[in-house]
């Protein structure tokens, strides 16, 4: 039998087995609910990587949704910024023509502004204007027809060349054109597809509101300048630039041609008047020697004049396309290069060449000289109508040649004399 020290250690014994064993039980119950507690954090931090996933999922295709077709857009306040005179009066040809002028303006722009990301940038043109009016305006003057609405045929041809260009009537209320304006430039100035905005409206102090909150955003936004600028503009911090190939850089008359006023003002000495006084002429100023298809560097800082010929002078004057131009060069009597007559193409033309060129642009060298060097060339090759020849030569005369009038290449198909309404570039051969 076991003695009393016995039992008493076999009690001791089985007690400690049991202390033991609630600890180990203890430590089990502690690393199962730590072992939850890790689960459940796991399981909380997957869900929020799952959502952190999606979300830049959603981001990645946002942002390439915003570099997916960038654009720039151009908006004008055509009651106040007015076309050049020789546009204007050529009607529907003349829509086309602007439109064309507008957008190879708008392209140098861009290359200053955004450099190589400019190719891609596609232009959204919106005209603003009360057509009515502004038509009884410019009838006064010769420019259009004295029918109602004659500006239409105008507007129409420019909104029909160019797919994102529109010439919109906003009717003959005060604040017509202004409201559109204001709204469109809301909507864009902060949307990212949209890289710059071009705003063609400072003849009008009513804007300054609009534009004062993007003081100095140079990045953003571009002034154009055109006949009338309000001095309050200057003080914006913002880049202000001319299209004096495009816009009107004079007011037409001495005075402000708008719709939006009964009848034309004329100005005295900087001020509203009733009649305009005469004024003693300035002296004759040297022709500008700057051929940059009609863009002269200074502006109207320039000390040159420049000297405007119409399509029936150099009709007279340069020699006509001939077989003889295939295989000589015509010089004039100091050995300058001239070119054979260059006439504008008709509405027709330009319609067909807009259609051909809105998939694929063609190949200047290939379709003009007949022959192209270059490699895996990225432009058009496809045979082409005439008149789409005729018009890109026109188009490609207006391009200044770097060599001028000591060019001797044959096949050279860019101007050396220029035959652009309104251009004051150098070149006139007698």
């Amino acid at each position: 039998m076991l003695g009393e020290s016995d039992i008493q250690d076999l009690d001791d014994h089985l007690g400690s087995v049991l202390r033991d064993n609630e600890r180990h039980h203890e430590n089990v119950q502690n690393l199962l609910q730590r072992f939850h507690l890790l689960l459940d954090n796991y399981n909380r931090l997957k869900s929020d990587y799952e959502e952190e996933k999606e979300a830049r999922e959603k981001y990645k295709k946002l942002v390439r949704g915003q570099d997916r077709n960038p654009f720039v857009l151009v908006l004008v306040d055509g009651d106040g910024c007015l076309f050049k005179e020789h546009l204007l009066k050529a009607g529907s040809e003349g829509g086309i023509t602007a439109a064309t002028l507008l957008s190879d303006s708008i392209k140098e722009l861009l290359h200053d502004q955004l450099g190589p990301q400019a190719d891609q940038c596609r232009i959204m043109v919106r005209i603003y204007s009360n057509i009515l009016g502004l038509s009884k305006s410019l009838a006064r003057f010769g420019l259009v027809g004295h029918e109602a609405r004659s500006l239409s045929p105008f507007a129409a041809s420019f909104t029909r060349s160019q797919d994102l260009f529109d010439y919109v009537d906003a009717g003959d209320k005060k604040e017509g054109a202004d409201n559109k304006i204001r709204e469109m430039f809301k909507l864009f100035v902060d949307h990212n597809q949209c890289k710059h905005i071009f705003f063609a409206g400072c003849h009008d102090a009513g804007y300054l509101s609009l534009l004062t909150p993007y003081r100095g955003k140079a990045d953003r936004i571009t002034l154009l300048k055109a006949a009338s600028f309000h001095p309050e503009y200057a003080k914006l911090d913002l880049p202000v630039r001319e299209l004096p190939a495009v816009f009107m850089t004079g007011a037409l008359g001495g005075g402000h041609v708008g719709s939006n006023h009964g009848a034309n003002k004329y100005l005295v000495n900087g001020h509203a008047g009733s009649n305009a006084t005469s004024r003693p002429h300035p002296p004759p100023k040297p022709i500008c020697k700057y051929f940059q298809k009609g863009f002269c560097r200074y502006g109207n800082e320039s000390n040159s004049s420049s000297r405007v010929r119409d399509d029936e002078y150099y009709a007279k004057m340069l020699p006509p396309v001939s077989g003889k131009c295939k295989d000589y060069i015509p010089i004039n009597v100091l050995g300058e290069r001239i070119d054979s007559y260059c006439p504008k193409p008709p509405l027709e033309a330009w319609e067909s060449y807009n259609r051909r060129t809105k998939q694929y642009k063609l190949c200047n060298r290939h379709q003009l000289r007949g022959e192209c060097d270059t490699p895996d060339c990225e432009f058009d090759h496809r045979p082409v109508e005439s008149d789409c020849i005729d018009v890109m030569r026109n188009i490609l005369r207006q391009h200044p040649c770097p060599k001028g009038g000591r060019c001797r290449a044959v096949k050279c198909y860019l101007g050396h004399i220029c035959q652009k309404d309104g251009c004051g570039a150098l070149g006139y051969a007698k």
